[in-house]
């Protein structure tokens, strides 16, 4: 009769797996806990990283499409010269808060 009856699964072999290659690394398990760490606070910035440069990208966009806008509306302008500046400047504003929205 065997001493130890319990049937080795595959967590038993996987964590001995486990156990047997951090030993050969020769780290202990906080060695091992900070290495995750800093392994997942460099996921998370990369990921951050990327998310932020999309969205800068968007509104890079956004502003290029705005000055188009802008642009064709003072060329369309540029034939009614002879209005006031303070005129046209509050046209702009108008144009420019409807362009925001």
């Amino acid at each position: 009769m065997k001493m130890n009856q319990q049937n080795d699964g595959f967590w038993t072999h996987f964590w001995a797996t486990v156990t047997a290659l951090a030993s050969a690394a020769g780290l202990t398990t906080e060695q091992w806990v900070y290495v995750l760490c800093a392994i997942l606070g460099a996921l998370l910035s990369l990921g951050s990283f990327l998310s932020n440069r999309k969205s800068l990208k968007a509104k890079q966009a956004e502003d290029e499409k705005r000055t188009e806008i802008l642009r064709a509306y003072l060329h369309g302008r540029e034939v009614d010269a002879d209005e006031s500046s303070e005129k046209v400047a509050e046209e702009v504003k108008g144009v420019m808060d409807q362009v925001g929205n």
